[in-house]
């Protein structure tokens, strides 16, 4: 019966880390999935957009490793719960104020609360569900990012469409603020994913007053190639989400409300196979950073067939689509994984030196693409850094199987 009331416990921390995940995301996506909406009402270019998709995920970077230390202070159900809030406000800034400032200043607010919803849903996860399921778990929750992204795509476009970007905000906000009461009342503290005493004998670099009594815990070492591996990651395959829809309708000759809808159901694809493979991953077991390599060398195939999609269409264009977005989203469920995995006992600190690099790869992507596209006159110089981008993310993530190990070696040994 305590192993059911665990399980049933743990289901409903990851839904409720998945929600809030996904609708923390919100901001980051917006100025993507509804660009062609903000250049007619506001008159925002390309570029500007950019910006405003780069600053919010620049913004989450800048503040994740503050934000993993500040989760780890307040507890996860405090840390996610307030990000809620911030976006809630933020998003209600945009709709009070329709100007390219509250939207930057939006941007900027959002971004950073986002750093504490990363590290916080990681943490109560990780603390939630049993170690040999964490593929699956840091999968499902990591779905809520597209699964957020595909009603945004969808329904979002064609709402904003009908009736405004401002109207369907209002409805949004509401939503954002019950999930906050969820995350508070919900999920728990979580500041330790373990037993702090293990942690300090797997850190090898502590600082204190003597034998048992050390002030400070490091990260593995080496584990600087996890946030240089994500921020090439995502700066290669971030365009996939906040360009896709523009592509296909300036270049693939799609309507707006058609590469929307496209962007939707390979977002719901890539939902569904991403949690299936993550399954498959955990069922097999042992090292959890091959799967990341296998899987950012697929993605690097996706952004290429998105590049070639100039010449070959919206066929190509689609397949590229479902496929990077398929692949990359897989990859960070397992990054994720991997990352607890590496630094079972420094979850926040872990995943917070991760996101940075993942963000802040965010934040030079989004704005360099777009200023590509405008310098260029086209989209092929945008796509083949992106290629490029990834495929360097394949060569670091198998470096950082070689520090997963010895990490995972130092904790057997002094076990």
């Amino acid at each position: 019966m305590s192993g059911d009331r665990g399980s049933r416990r743990g289901g409903v921390v990851l839904t409720v880390a998945t929600i809030a995940i996904g609708l923390g995301s919100i901001p980051g996506f917006l100025f993507g999935y509804l660009g062609a909406v903000f250049e007619d009402d506001l008159g925002i270019s390309k570029p500007a957009l950019g910006v405003l998709i780069g600053v919010f995920f620049g913004a989450t970077g800048l503040a994740s490793t503050v934000g993993g230390a500040w989760a780890e202070r307040l507890g996860a159900h405090k840390a996610v719960g307030l990000d809620m809030l911030v976006v809630a406000a933020g998003l209600l800034l945009a709709v009070l104020v329709p100007t390219y400032p509250s939207l930057l200043v939006m941007a900027v607010v959002t971004g950073a609360g986002y750093a504490l919803s990363n590290a916080g849903t990681n943490m109560a996860v990780a603390a939630s569900i049993a170690p040999a399921r964490h593929g699956i778990a840091m999968a499902v929750r990591t779905a809520g990012v597209p699964a957020v992204g595909a009603l945004q795509s969808l329904v979002g476009v064609a709402a904003a469409a009908a009736f405004g970007w401002r109207p369907v905000l209002v409805v949004v906000v509401p939503v954002i603020l019950l999930v906050a009461v969820l995350c508070f009342w919900l999920l728990p503290a979580a500041r330790s994913s373990g037993d702090p005493a293990a942690a300090v004998v797997e850190a090898h670099d502590l600082v204190g007053d003597g034998p048992g009594t050390p002030r400070r815990v490091h990260l593995p070492a080496g584990f600087a190639w996890y946030p240089i591996a994500a921020f090439l990651l995502i700066a290669g395959t971030q365009p996939i989400y906040s360009w896709s829809v523009l592509y296909l309708d300036e270049v693939g000759g799609l309507s707006v409300p058609l590469a929307g809808a496209l962007a939707s159901i390979g977002s719901a694809v890539a939902v569904v196979a991403m949690i299936v493979l993550a399954g498959r991953f955990d069922r097999t077991g042992g090292d959890r950073v091959r799967p990341v390599v296998v899987l950012t060398a697929v993605a690097t195939v996706g952004v290429a067939l998105l590049w070639l999609g100039i010449l070959a269409g919206p066929v190509s264009m689609t397949a590229g689509l479902v496929l990077g977005g398929l692949a990359q989203l897989t990859a960070i469920g397992m990054m994720h994984a991997a990352v607890v995995a590496t630094a079972p006992h420094l979850v926040g600190r872990a995943s917070g030196a991760t996101m940075a690099g993942y963000y802040l790869g965010a934040l030079l992507s989004a704005p360099l693409f777009g200023v590509s596209v405008d310098a260029t006159g086209g989209y092929g110089l945008g796509w083949g850094v992106s290629v490029a981008l990834v495929a360097a993310s394949v060569l670091c993530f198998v470096r950082c199987r070689s520090v997963t190990a010895q990490a995972q070696a130092a904790r057997a040994s002094a076990a």
